[in-house]
């Protein structure tokens, strides 16, 4: 059978992209060791699942203003929600995942990333309207990335 995420903070993004309400909210439960605060790694996984779907979605010969357009379309969908998303923040953190160079995100605070992060990625993942298995592979692959890049996010029970 085909590999399945095996951290976490991956069930936790797989399930906030196929809706997995209920999921979510237990998975969300736990992560940071179900503690308060913060962790790096966890975020780590985040981080190179937003890079990996980004550069999927947007390839290497986009214009700028898709990805302006993609943010505003994006905003649209999360408007009313607890977790709104600012426009160039955004913009800023889409074009880093691309690898452009003159951009800055060291100032964005981590929470803020972390939920820019995530809406994109979940966002991508429905525009591309990859089933279940796609989303999978790609939450793997994001949680090789994050482990490579010497992160160690815990795995879950399975």
């Amino acid at each position: 059978s085909p590999p399945k995420p095996r951290t976490l903070v991956g069930q936790w993004l797989r399930a906030g992209v196929v809706e997995d309400l209920e999921a979510r909210r237990k998975l969300g439960r736990q992560l940071n060791g179900g503690a308060d605060g913060w962790n790096d790694d966890e975020p780590a996984v985040i981080e190179a699942a937003c890079e990996l779907a980004v550069q999927q979605f947007f390839g290497s010969g986009y214009e700028v203003r898709a990805i302006t357009d993609f943010v505003v379309e994006i905003r649209g969908r999360v408007q009313g929600s607890r977790t709104p998303i600012n426009q160039l923040e955004t913009e800023a953190v889409i074009r880093s995942a691309l690898s452009e160079r003159d951009v800055d995100i060291s100032d964005l605070r981590r929470m803020s990333l972390l939920n820019i992060r995530t809406i994109v990625f979940v966002r991508i993942c429905i525009r591309l309207g990859l089933d279940d298995r796609s989303v999978d592979l790609l939450i793997v692959k994001a949680e090789n990335v994050a482990f490579e890049r010497g992160w160690n996010p815990p795995l879950a029970n399975i």
